[in-house]
């Protein structure tokens, strides 16, 4: 084959249509763009977000929306020279120019939706294989916990934009959903925590993010942990108990320990008499058929993000057909950030709140949050807890729903420093707890609920006459 004749097919030569069905789409709205029969500057708009099969096409539609955007009929020559280094056949742009194949508004348009939702596939399918091709890879949890994520932004993002109704109809069935509530037997709206009083104060484990803080050995831990095994078999939802410090053994000897009444350390170490172990085995057996079939221990780590978290969350509330889900993390200062959140520890601390806030929200679940108090709360341990014992860690004040402080007194103190000295193991001592409620959008503010702690049990009780 000679030069020029090899010249002369390149210069002829067409690119492989992509789809026959979307090219003659494609013809259609560049001839309608070609037409003075109608207004055409709604077409021209559109078709800026075509994503064209053919780049000789493409060039023919810039020309042609330049042309309507400046408000002149397009020009078969004008175009031709616009597009003369472009190497455009002049049989396909005179075919296009005199506009045979144009169409109405309604049909162009409809054409060029069709070719969005093709292009959005094609990007999904696209988008799933390089997943696959990272699980085959690499980790395959964390591409999990990321696609999952993009999926629920994409949703999150569909409902940004989608149109609102207006209260005639939005509301329309509020009144319905009200009496529902008000006959369904339940004596406050969140979830049972397992503790009355604090259910009158809080209305129960309400949508929003919960804080439990306190100084070290309040029980934060323990209470929290309690109050998972009891929503989980109680109230029957998924339960995920995310633990950043302490291993799921810890967790659950602690449950084991506070249903058998057997000292968790005995049981930690080995320690327990034959009398105390079978206590301990049924207490498994309790354990395993109450809270079990519910609960969820993760042993969290640093691939642990709040995204990741959404992830397995909105995976549990779905296999138990869009029930609420209660999510405990423990703890607060230590939940990993991000890949684009901010360094500094408060600045990182404010950011996973305000996405536990933005999870709760998407849930519509309430999620507990294990938090310490800064060391200034730690030296004064005869004086009431206060929102100042939060302000080392972010802004807790203002993005928590709900904020619960575990208070000892000075004396309660030393008393736990001399626990199970010369006691029976069947009398442990137990230490009075106040839970104060700094903090409450969705209840009774101000007000302590006095607890009782048996450390050695790993178990809270509400105090007689509370």
């Amino acid at each position: 084959m000679t030069k020029d004749r090899l010249k002369d097919k390149m210069d002829n030569a067409q690119e492989a249509e992509a789809d026959p069905g979307r090219h003659a789409m494609e013809e259609a709205i560049l001839a309608t763009l070609a037409t003075a029969a109608f207004d055409q500057d709604e077409v021209a708009q559109a078709a800026r977000s075509v994503n064209w099969s053919r780049s000789d096409f493409g060039a023919i539609a810039a020309a042609l929306i330049e042309s309507v955007t400046e408000g002149r009929v397009p020009d078969l020559t004008v175009i031709a020279d616009k597009l003369r280094s472009a190497r455009i056949q002049d049989a396909v742009l005179t075919d296009i120019m005199e506009g045979k194949k144009a169409k109405d508004l309604t049909v162009i348009l409809e054409y060029i939706r069709i070719m969005a939702a093709q292009d959005k596939r094609r990007a999904a399918e696209a988008f799933g294989l390089d997943y696959l091709k990272a699980v085959k890879e690499g980790d395959m949890d964390a591409a999990f916990a990321d696609l999952a994520g993009k999926v629920f932004d994409l949703a999150t993002e569909r409902k940004l934009i989608r149109s609102y109704p207006v209260e005639k109809d939005a509301a329309a069935d509020a009144l319905d959903i009200l009496n529902a509530r008000r006959s369904d037997g339940r004596d406050y709206l969140g979830l049972d925590c397992g503790f009355g009083h604090l259910n009158e104060v809080l209305n129960g484990l309400t949508d929003g993010v919960i804080i439990l803080g306190g100084m070290p050995s309040c029980g934060k831990t323990t209470l929290a942990k309690q109050i998972a095994d009891h929503v989980a078999e109680v109230e029957k939802v998924p339960v995920l108990f995310y633990s950043f410090e302490q291993s799921a053994e810890e967790l659950r000897i602690k449950s084991l320990s506070r249903l058998s009444s057997v000292d968790s350390r005995r049981i930690w170490k080995g320690r327990s008499a034959d009398a105390e172990w079978s206590e301990v085995e049924k207490a498994a057996e309790d354990y395993l058929q109450g809270p079990g079939p519910y609960l969820t221990i993760i042993e969290a780590g640093r691939k642990d993000t709040v995204e990741a978290i959404r992830a397995a969350a909105l995976m549990a509330k779905r296999k138990a057909g869009d029930k609420r889900v209660l999510l405990v993390l423990d703890y607060l200062q230590i939940i990993p950030a991000g890949k684009d959140a901010p360094v500094a520890l408060r600045e990182r601390i404010d950011a996973n709140l305000s996405e536990l806030r933005r999870l709760s929200r998407d849930l519509k679940s309430p999620v507990l949050v294990v938090s310490t108090l800064n060391r200034a709360a730690y030296g004064e341990p005869s004086k009431p807890p206060s929102m100042v014992a939060l302000k080392e860690s972010g802004g807790i004040e203002y993005s928590a729903d709900v904020v619960v402080i575990l208070w000892r007194n000075d004396i309660a103190s030393e008393e736990m420093e001399t626990d199970r000295k010369g006691r029976r193991p069947a009398d442990p001592i137990r230490v009075s707890i106040e839970a104060h409620v700094l903090k409450n959008r969705n209840g009774e503010l101000g007000k302590k609920v006095p607890l009782n702690f048996t450390p050695a049990w790993s178990e809270f009780e509400a105090a007689q006459g509370s």
